[in-house]
């Protein structure tokens, strides 16, 4: 049985043909993150971002697309660090075409870390945010 890692030479080439910048693949006991910088395709460690405590929290891309921390139509970031955000709200978007997907606080925090540049390309499942619980919130 062929895994994804005995198919990497085909994968890169289909990366630089397709000019894309990054293809993540993730299972469950494996990863393949493959970079393409416009002069070579070459595999790279995954990097996981930890919590900053044991409470805080990762908010991670709900699917692949273009980061937006702020509305096209607005000026301003929507979640700042320091920002606390109720659960549901909008922390920023995910632009796919023309369409906008809000990317939403999972609970009720403090937002410590913005981990995505605005305009940045992200895969599913990109760490965005960090959120740490404010203290009496249960939600």
């Amino acid at each position: 049985m062929s895994s994804p890692l005995d198919h990497v030479d085909q994968l890169s080439i289909w990366l630089k043909d397709a000019g894309l910048a990054l293809l993540e693949l993730r299972g469950p006991s494996a990863s393949l993150r493959l970079v393409n910088d416009g002069v070579s395709v070459r595999a790279v460690d995954g990097e996981e971002i930890p919590p900053v405590d044991a409470l805080s929290i990762t908010v991670r891309a709900p699917s692949p697309g273009i980061f937006l921390d702020r509305h096209p139509l607005h000026a301003q970031a929507i979640a700042l660090i320091g920002a606390n955000v109720r659960a549901g709200e909008p922390l920023g978007f995910l632009q796919i075409g023309p369409l906008l997907l809000a990317v939403l606080a999972p609970r009720s925090g403090m937002v410590t870390d913005v981990l995505i540049a605005h305009g940045t390309v992200v895969g599913y499942g990109e760490p965005l945010f960090v959120l740490r619980p404010i203290e009496g919130e249960t939600s």
